[in-house]
This record gives C-alpha cells, structure tokens and sequence, in this order.
C-alpha cells in the first residue's frame, strides 16, 4: 500500500525487535502510531526509552515525511536538536 509522501512513516529493524514488546518488526507503519505505541508501553512499565528519543534512529528505519523548502533543508527540527 502506497502511503502519502507527507505521512512520516517508520519500521523496526528486525535485529531491534526484542527490544520493543508488541511491535510488529519490519513493517511500514505511521511514524505518529508507533511513537505513540511506545509512549503509552512507557507509560504503563518500569522500562524507559534507550536514548533521548522515543524512536532510536538505530532502531528504527524512516521514510516520507514530506518535502522541505530549501532554505530549511539541515534547520533544527526538534528542541533538543544541536544546531
């Protein structure tokens, strides 16, 4: 199924995926649901994320997301970003 170029999808890399109860590995699925899958698994069990974020980028594969405009290709796109 071929999703929207603005939805921001995800996928747990298979090697990951016993790290990550009731997560379905190697599976596009919306970035948006996983994360908030995994806030919730967070919320209910003594576990806390690995790094800084809820989704490690070596964990996870992204795609989609959307086109940026040139002048904010490499722009601080969360808080805790360095820039």
């Amino acid at each position: 199924m071929k999703v929207p170029d603005t939805i921001r999808e995800a996928r747990l890399r298979l090697e990951f995926a016993k790290l990550y109860p009731g997560l379905q590995a190697d599976l596009w699925q919306p970035a948006s649901q996983i994360g908030r899958q995994l806030l919730l698994y967070h919320l209910v069990t003594p576990t806390q994320p690995l790094g800084e974020r809820v989704m490690d980028e070596a964990h996870f594969e992204f795609r989609g997301g959307g086109r940026r405009e040139p002048a904010t290709v490499g722009a601080r796109t969360r808080a805790n970003d360095e820039g």
